[in-house]
């Protein structure tokens, strides 16, 4: 257990952090973030950019060539940390810094390449109650809640509200690390776009993609974006949906999702190459057991707290899709009478495997399974122990 910290999410609003504090950590950023690249190994490699280029102008001017990683100067046994690009922002302005959640190492890795002091906006308690590395997080500063908890929850904008006032923030949006196999990104929650409407400060979109094999992480830092001034339809993204005040935020977080799923895209074509599903017997399997050895690897977990960590944002509709996939599959009528209703059987096979698509792709559930099996293969050894 994290002695000091471990109930920073319990904390209100005006206790979860000091002005002191908040001083402070701004004051010491700079001694900070060279601890920090010390502490996690960082060689961070920025590359020549042209400022004066908007986001759009910029993704326009990019090319599809793979680029060698040659091409950098990596260094053996270090984290390479490639800044695609970063924008200059500011002196002596917060911003609130958004950012994809890709990997056990993303928000160490973000943290180093923020030119500021930025609060962390954390939603694992497990890792808040047990992860020593927590420690080296409070002293950059962190806004830790439980995502399960309703009063948390709504008082979290309220303490990113109070930190944006002087120092930063740094939120991942997506809610849990992204593992399914159809989104380049997750749907975002709206909290960041919330903040920003109420305190004016801008967003400054973060994407990085991470080439685990050659330790290498790419980042691409957008140009600051004031979404008060967005001029959004909202039919664009929602083309039912009436013109309130819920879905013009909605299409915000949208048209944020949008802008790094781009930037996620022209790093993935750039610098990795290309599979393809017909090599792969099932390429969904493929990756879902690929991230699972991942983040096992990074994550140590003590609980099943999966449902907490995992979750993710689910619009009406997917909600209603899952609805219906459980609803039918689990009607188990006679065989006379599917052919006699609406059903015939090879639409009952279709909705049975669509319901497995759902299982297999649960994350909370697959990391689980897999949790649990670790649980069991250390009690059958410590088993075999005794018994010799």
């Amino acid at each position: 257990m994290n002695l000091f910290i471990n109930n920073l999410n319990e904390k209100d609003v005006d206790h979860f952090t000091t002005d002191i504090g908040l001083k402070l950590r701004k004051s010491f950023n700079t001694p900070f973030k060279k601890a920090c690249n010390s502490f996690t190994n960082a060689n961070i490699i920025k590359i020549d950019q042209d400022y004066s280029l908007d986001n759009f102008e910029y993704f326009k001017n990019l090319d599809y060539e793979k680029i060698p990683i040659t091409s950098y100067p990596l260094v053996e046994n270090k984290n390479n940390i490639i800044l695609e690009r970063y924008p200059r922002l500011k002196k002596n302005v917060p911003y609130i810094f958004v950012c994809n959640h890709t990997c056990p190492e993303d928000i160490e890795t973000v943290l180093n390449i923020i030119d500021r002091n930025a609060y962390l906006v954390l939603g694992s308690i497990e890792s808040l109650k047990y992860n020593p590395e927590m420690y080296l997080l409070w002293l950059n500063g962190m806004i830790p809640f439980d995502i399960l908890n309703d009063k948390e929850r709504n008082d979290l904008i309220p303490k990113m509200v109070r930190v944006l006032k002087t120092n930063s923030i740094l939120i991942f949006p997506e809610g849990s690390h992204n593992y399914d196999y159809k989104n380049i990104i997750n749907p975002l929650y709206d909290g960041a776009i919330n903040t920003a409407l109420q305190t004016g400060r801008e967003i400054v979109v973060l994407t990085l993609v991470r080439d685990k094999e050659n330790n290498i992480s790419y980042i691409d830092a957008s140009n600051p974006i004031n979404v008060s001034s967005l001029a959004i339809d909202i039919q664009t993204y929602y083309p039912f949906a009436p013109n309130s005040e819920k879905y013009y935020i909605k299409s915000l977080s949208s048209y944020i999702r949008d802008l790094m799923a781009t930037a996620e895209y022209y790093i993935t074509i750039r610098h990795f190459d290309k599979l393809c599903r017909k090599d792969y017997e099932n390429i969904a399997k493929y990756f879902r057991d690929k991230y699972i050895k991942e983040a096992f690897s990074g994550l140590k977990w003590k609980h099943d707290v999966f449902d907490a960590e995992y979750l993710v944002k689910k619009d009406k509709d997917e909600r209603e899709y899952e609805d219906i996939v459980k609803n039918l599959t689990n009607l188990r009528l006679p065989k006379n009478i599917l052919k006699e209703g609406l059903l015939n059987s090879r639409d009952w096979a279709f909705w049975i495997q669509r319901e497995k698509d759902l299982i297999d792709n649960d994350v909370p559930s697959f990391m689980r399974n897999y949790w649990l099996k670790q649980q069991d293969d250390k009690l059958q050894r410590k088993r075999f122990l005794k018994r010799h």
